[in-house]
């Protein structure tokens, strides 16, 4: 009996829009950054750290990310996360890869801006020298910091424009201050050249969808699945063709979505929004970009043409040039024509 033909999330070339550096250290990348240090990691001490990749809901997840984020202590930490993170990409047939980093979060522990994004930058052009797949970088703030925190982050974006950086984006608490409060950061970002985006419908409600929008002008929505309780949102996201950057593995393990049965993935997708694909906080969440394309079908339900196209709208979405996109496309449709 012939062997059950893979789907097409291990065969076909990918782009990935929605992904966190940090969130993307498994434990033997975390275990490496503290060998460096000569920290012992044995016994118990390993356990403790490997409980770090277990959460009970939102809450425990965030705690969690700060406890791992609290064992980077060099920009050489971040650099060894982005070369790991684009040889796993690269074992998953991904071509392109937009990444989120949040220098802030390292900023506010004495580490420079510029020290943590030179490494990330150089370590990413390094292992695209080396034929992994070409890594670009979106700059994220958390949103509860305010637009203080976010300005400078757009300045540091802008200046390194020609070395990858392609965009900015919030995100951390969506309740957290007034999108009002960022709109002329976001306008300045678009002036200068950058793409953006920013968390919304993930924790709060369709609200917070219309917020990103129409008062921050976003490019692209991340997560935003819970637009789905608002039909003239869904209408208004379909009509303007907005990208949704979604997650579902992380919607159900943080608790956002009860379970499998009760996403909205495949609700959205027949209203005709133009939803995407991502893995979020991969190694926290125990998947990968081939992963989510799998339970899209085997959980979600899709047929796998419709995963397929998911996978091409993830592709369309991504904030590359015109005629790189075009050729990774072009890629894409070559193989899935084949598949």
């Amino acid at each position: 009996m012939p062997a059950p033909r893979p789907g097409p999330g291990a065969e076909l070339p990918k782009a990935e829009i929605h992904l966190h550096l940090e969130g993307s250290i498994d434990l033997d990348t975390l275990i490496a950054i503290r060998g460096r240090r000569k920290r012992r990691t044995e016994g118990g001490e390993r356990q403790r750290l490997g409980g770090l990749y277990r959460h009970q809901g939102f809450k425990d997840f965030l705690f969690h990310f700060a406890t791992l984020c609290e064992e980077l202590t060099g920009p050489e930490d971040l650099a060894l996360a982005a070369t790991r993170l684009a040889e796993r990409l690269a074992a998953q047939r991904v071509r392109y890869a937009e990444v989120m980093c949040s220098p802030g979060i390292f900023v506010r522990r004495g580490i420079p801006t510029d020290e943590i994004l030179d490494a990330v930058l150089e370590a990413s052009a390094a292992a695209q020298a080396r034929g992994g797949p070409r890594l670009q970088w979106i700059l994220d703030s958390v949103r509860q910091w305010g637009p203080r925190a976010f300005e400078p982050l757009v300045e540091h974006a802008a200046r390194l424009r020609p070395r990858g950086v392609v965009g900015v984006g919030i995100g951390g608490d969506e309740s957290a201050w007034k999108a009002q409060d960022f709109a002329m950061a976001y306008r300045e970002a678009r002036r200068l050249g950058l793409r953006t985006t920013a968390h919304a419908g993930e924790f709060s409600g369709p609200a917070s969808v219309w917020e990103a929008i129409d008062v921050l002008g976003v490019d692209r929505v991340g997560h935003g699945i819970r637009a789905v309780e608002d039909p003239a949102l869904v209408r208004a996201l379909a009509e303007r063709r907005v990208p949704l950057e979604c997650c579902p593995t992380s919607n159900i393990a943080t608790g956002v979505v009860p379970a499998w049965a009760a996403h909205p993935i495949p609700r959205l997708f027949r209203a005709g929004v133009f939803v995407t694909v991502g893995s979020d906080d991969p190694a926290m969440f125990g998947t990968t970009l081939a992963g989510e394309w799998d339970v899209l079908h085997t959980q979600l339900g899709l047929p796998e043409e419709d995963v397929v196209r998911i996978g091409r709208n993830t592709i369309e979405a991504t904030f590359l040039g015109e005629p790189e996109r075009r050729a990774l496309l072009s890629e894409f449709d070559a193989v899935a024509a084949a598949w």
